[in-house]
């Protein structure tokens, strides 16, 4: 990582650096990418992917001002659990707060909101069930969107798949069993089983409350 920065700082005098991802977490292997972003003192947004020492950077360069003023945290939620190198205003800092309090507060969805989102997940899955193109269409787009349901559902933040994946074998290995074999196996029945397994804590959640 050591190269990495000295190569960010010469690039493009950063005033503030958040990593995520790998690198933050301290999982990162031969295969991954570094992740962060980093903030200047004025320019246009860019993306850096060249290659430091054999590891890809996927860092993303934007200027002061967009974190100047009434910015959307939304647009940032991939550094919730980064970790701050350089913060040279306290931008980065309050980067962070902003986001985890978008988090906190989108993780707290009605259960009127929920349901829909559940719901929306047994229609599509009855769509699925077609033996043609748009069945198949149909499967791998319900395949995508069920799991940042299924972290709602579960009163999780959603912070990407790779996250939601890690977060599910943790806690829920059932869920991540069904969800892994619905990913593998091209067929209706393991798919029926993960949105059933959505429905199932979705319906015990409520009962719970």
């Amino acid at each position: 990582m050591n190269d990495i920065l000295t190569y960010l700082a010469a690039r493009y005098d950063p005033a503030a650096i958040i990593v995520y991802g790998s690198f933050a977490d301290g999982s990162s292997n031969l295969f991954s990418d570094f992740d962060a972003l980093l903030i200047t003192a004025d320019g246009e947004r860019k993306h850096d992917d060249s290659f430091v020492d054999c590891t890809q950077l996927d860092v993303f360069v934007h200027p002061m001002s967009d974190f100047q003023g009434d910015y959307d945290p939304a647009e940032y939620v991939q550094v919730y659990d980064g970790q701050i190198l350089l913060d040279r205003d306290n931008v980065a800092a309050t980067l962070l707060e902003k986001v985890a309090r978008y988090l906190d507060e989108r993780a707290g969805k009605a259960r009127e909101e929920l349901a829909l989102n559940v719901s929306w997940c047994e229609k599509m899955l009855r769509r699925a069930e077609r033996a043609d193109a748009e069945g198949s269409y149909r499967r791998h787009w319900l395949l995508t969107d069920s799991l940042e349901i299924y972290t709602e559902v579960c009163g999780w933040h959603y912070l990407g798949p790779q996250k939601a994946l890690r977060q599910m074998e943790k806690k829920d290995k059932g869920a991540y069993a069904l969800y892994e074999k619905a990913l593998c196996e091209n067929d209706y029945s393991s798919l029926a089983a993960w949105i059933e397994h959505i429905r199932s804590r979705f319906e015990k959640k409520g009962k719970r409350k």
